[in-house]
């Protein structure tokens, strides 16, 4: 009779081991994406507008949102962080899936654009909807409009051609 050694497999058993659990960690991730739903457009949207009337109610100070975002865009993303370093964050994509981002912080604007629009470099000012705002803008496509103004510093950044990140700019209202 002989008797087996359980106590050290061989390099055979472990190989053999984790090719199996390899095959079964494939398969439970194949089944996974086979499942997976993309969501649709409603699914990924945010319902800015009672956030923004929430926010508006504890602010600080003034928050900026658009009254109406135009035909096929919608927000993908909303936050207010109330205290005295809080900040207002409306995301938006628009009909072409570019992203727009506007962020509203007492925060000074150097730190605003290490925060939000790091990789971006200054390119002049702009008159964007009565206000001067700096122009800044990235090698990856991203273009941002920074100002400061009472205190509160406002970044209007995205992946959308510079036109309609100024529109965008220009539609913002504290009202």
């Amino acid at each position: 009779m002989t008797k087996k050694n359980r106590g050290n497999p061989s390099l055979g058993d472990i190989i053999r081991t984790t090719a199996v659990m390899g095959a079964l960690i494939l398969a439970l991730a194949g089944i996974a994406w086979w499942f997976s739903i993309e969501p649709t457009e409603t699914e990924r949207s945010v319902d800015y507008e009672s956030a923004l009337v929430s926010a508006r109610r504890d602010a600080a100070f003034d928050l900026l949102a658009p009254r109406s975002l135009p035909e096929g865009w919608y927000a993908n993303s909303v936050r207010y962080e109330p205290g005295v370093k809080g900040r207002w964050h409306l995301g938006v994509i628009t009909d072409t899936d570019a992203y727009i981002g506007l962020e509203q912080t007492p925060v000074s604007i150097r730190r605003t654009v290490e925060d939000y629009a790091p990789e971006t470099e200054a390119k002049g000012n702009i008159t964007v909807g009565g206000f001067e705002w700096e122009l800044r803008q990235s090698p990856k496509n991203e273009t941002s409009f920074v100002r400061r103004t009472e205190g509160i510093t406002v970044l209007v950044t995205g992946t959308a051609r510079q036109s309609v990140i100024e529109k965008y700019a220009a539609s913002l209202r504290t009202d």
